[in-house]
């Protein structure tokens, strides 16, 4: 079958979907609205791979049909994701007008691909026509899509009235609603060619894939960006990721000596939480070290940050090897002042700084020494 996609087009296109979904279906999953977002771009990563087999010489059997039939199927998650936007339906609602919009996507699937059967072995092209299977490509194909793109544009539409949009959301706003009036633009040109025999565009199915494959490359702008901040959540390359990054030394080695002030981990928990917990076990994790700290600990501006972490080292340590409190202060300061999470934040971070440095020091050249001890 013929296509009107080039192939240096159509394969990046066909490969960024799979990858899309892939990546969505494993990072973004959380709610009702990203499951499916994901089964959408399954359902289209599948029919741009099969559009790009049916264009391969010497493709045969309904290779075609059923790249068309995914054609259906995405354009009905389309129509779920209009009804997830709009609100006022209750979960059971929901999830019958899923199924039915679902079932009915799958019926139509079913009568591509008897029409195109029908069609070959009648010796017929697989295409729109007034013939009888003609006629089941247009109503199998054309009512769902006009359906459902029309649920799609009325949400899109709903969502320019109703909310505050950034200028990128109007963007890709803007773009999802040209790519369903080129869709709508190119159907109304085939109706009027099958009818009327104008104007004299070729095949009609062709065009199907070109709309098909310029709607989903638009609309999968959207959600490529969560699913971008996902992955750099991931690599731990936000900002609450890289202070993860650059706390984590010096929470481990504090935690070690303090196990028992550590909570039990959050399941998912998202970076940002991860900050707050890592800072406030910190915090918890030096208050128990008081005790241990050298008798000449400096205090709030006395010594410098490094002779701090020294001597926080060195109480670890000595918490680790079972010793005894040197004294009975539970006061543990930073030599910086602060009073706040986020002043305590900005010092903690300072502290895993130089917490590197200091632990990697060998024991003889900390110079530390507590009240009887060497």
């Amino acid at each position: 079958m013929s296509s009107l996609v080039p192939g240096f087009v159509a394969w990046p296109l066909t490969i960024g979907i799979a990858v899309l979904a892939v990546g969505r279906f494993l990072l973004c999953r959380a709610t009702t609205l990203d499951r499916v977002i994901n089964q959408l771009f399954a359902w289209g990563a599948v029919g741009m791979l099969l559009y790009r087999f049916s264009a391969m010489p010497g493709a045969a059997g309904p290779v075609y049909e059923l790249a068309l039939g995914c054609v259906v199927m995405t354009t009905t998650y389309l129509y779920a994701i209009g009804c997830i936007r709009r609100g006022g339906y209750d979960p059971d609602t929901l999830r019958r007008r899923q199924r039915w919009c679902g079932g009915a996507g799958l019926v139509a699937a079913a009568a591509i691909l008897i029409a195109g059967a029908t069609a070959r072995a009648d010796g017929q092209p697989v295409e729109m026509s007034l013939s009888g299977p003609g006629l089941v490509f247009v109503f199998a194909i054309g009512v769902p899509v006009a359906f459902n793109t029309a649920v799609w544009l009325r949400m899109l539409l709903r969502e320019f009235r109703s909310t505050d949009l950034t200028s990128t959301e109007l963007a890709l706003g803007a773009g999802m609603t040209l790519a369903i009036g080129f869709a709508w633009v190119v159907q109304v040109l085939s109706i009027l060619q099958l009818v009327t025999g104008w104007p004299q565009l070729g095949p009609q199915l062709p065009r199907a894939e070109l709309v098909f494959t310029v709607c989903l490359a638009v609309n999968g702008l959207a959600p490529g960006f969560p699913l971008v901040l996902a992955l750099v959540r991931a690599a731990r390359l936000d900002r609450a990721g890289r202070a993860c990054r650059r706390l984590e030394p010096l929470w481990r080695d504090l935690t070690a000596a303090v196990p028992e002030i550590v909570l039990r981990p959050v399941a998912g928990a998202d970076p940002a939480t991860r900050v707050f917990r890592m800072t406030v076990e910190i915090r918890d994790a030096l208050l128990h070290l008081t005790p241990y700290l050298p008798a000449a600990a400096p205090t709030e501006n006395r010594g410098g940050l490094e002779d701090y972490a020294r001597r926080v080292a060195h109480a670890a340590g000595e918490r680790r090897a079972g010793s005894a409190p040197a004294h009975e202060s539970v006061t543990a300061r930073l030599p910086l002042g602060g009073g706040d999470f986020d002043s305590d934040f900005r010092q903690l971070l300072d502290l895993a700084r130089v917490w590197r440095r200091v632990r990697s020091e060998p024991p003889g050249t900390q110079r530390l020494t507590r009240t009887g001890r060497a």
